[in-house]
């Protein structure tokens, strides 16, 4: 596994090269949601977005000839995992045969079950172990990680945390002091107006990452949101994480939310149609990666922004599966 990722000179037209590439060989009845995301995570691979497209596609394949039936992890969640498996030339069935082996470790160490949110945490251990087997002492630091977050929010913390206690497991210090910060960060928030909850816990954990105080991290977040409703864009918990993203830029909180803007206005305009919270994950990513240039922390977290996508399209699945719930039981109402 040998990282090869590239911040492009103008990732707007690498991301519609590459969607356009693999939106050309869609099924008319498949779902355009997946590819726009793996687009966004695969703008750092090297490679013709037709060849990019077809590594993608081959990467995909492989993963579901690999995975047994109970690790099936969905065409959304598969097609973005292949983007970044096939952007560190990773392969399918050496992932999977990974996940099956770290998710035993994980239960060793009596983390919580959901197999969506340990695929993401598995991947991000690998990558950062750079394809090298995950050892149990990194499972066992990601544990101490997860603990002390449970000792802070007890309610709050659980499987929607491992992505974010396995990025904090690649970083410098004990896990107390680790989690310390992304609490300070979190206090820091709050005292700022964000509303609590788990999107405040995984930003906070997100910004910990950049560098700057706790005080000054939480300021820049709240000055990019304030900026954003000037322009008669409104911020809720779910943009909570692209804020974080948008904070590790150091141009001018002007500069910063006008490049989003602009980027969203372009992505208006692909068809088909992509919906509002989707053109402002995708607006926000693109921003971060043309204003980072190529600084170092970029590499680091365009791969970060992938993990926090891939977090997004689990709850934009998790909200689909309620409104059919409650369809069918409004449908089963009426029918009485």
């Amino acid at each position: 596994m040998n990282n090869r990722i590239t911040i492009p000179e103008d990732p707007m037209s690498r991301f519609r090269d590459l969607y356009a590439a693999l939106e050309k060989d869609r099924r008319w009845w498949r779902d355009t949601r997946r590819l726009r995301y793996a687009a966004m995570a695969a703008v750092g691979c090297e490679g013709t977005p037709v060849n990019v497209a077809q590594g993608i596609r081959r990467m995909e394949k492989a993963l579901k000839e690999a995975s047994p039936w109970h690790l099936n992890i969905g065409a959304h969640m598969r097609f973005i995992v292949a983007a970044l498996l096939y952007q560190n030339r990773d392969s399918g069935r050496g992932f999977m045969n990974e996940l099956r082996r770290v998710r035993k470790l994980f239960r060793g160490e009596r983390l919580p079950r959901t197999l969506v949110f340990e695929l993401i945490a598995v991947l991000i251990l690998r990558i950062q172990a750079g394809g090298a087997t995950v050892s149990q002492s990194t499972v066992r630091r990601l544990r101490d990680i997860y603990q002390e977050m449970k000792r802070h929010h007890r309610f709050l913390t659980g499987a929607d945390d491992l992505p974010a206690c396995a990025i904090l497991t690649g970083q410098e210090g004990t896990a107390t002091k680790l989690v310390d910060r992304t609490e300070a960060i979190y206090g820091e928030l709050r005292a700022q107006g964000f509303q609590k909850g788990n999107p405040l816990q995984t930003t906070a954990n997100v910004l910990s990452l950049a560098p700057g105080l706790p005080h000054e991290l939480a300021g820049r977040a709240t000055s990019l949101k304030q900026r954003f409703k000037s322009k008669g864009v409104r911020i809720n918990q779910r943009d909570y994480d692209e804020l974080a993203i948008l904070s590790f830029l150091s141009q001018p909180t002007s500069r910063v939310v006008d490049r989003v803007l602009a980027q969203r206005a372009q992505l208006k305009q692909i068809r088909p149609k992509i919906d509002r919270a989707t053109t402002f994950d995708l607006a926000a990513g693109i921003t971060f990666l043309e204003l980072a240039g190529r600084q170092v922390h970029a590499r680091m977290l365009s791969g970060t922004k992938a993990m926090i996508d891939m977090q997004a399209i689990v709850a934009a699945q998790q909200a689909v599966l309620v409104c059919a719930a409650g369809a069918a039981v409004a449908a089963s109402a009426s029918s009485g």
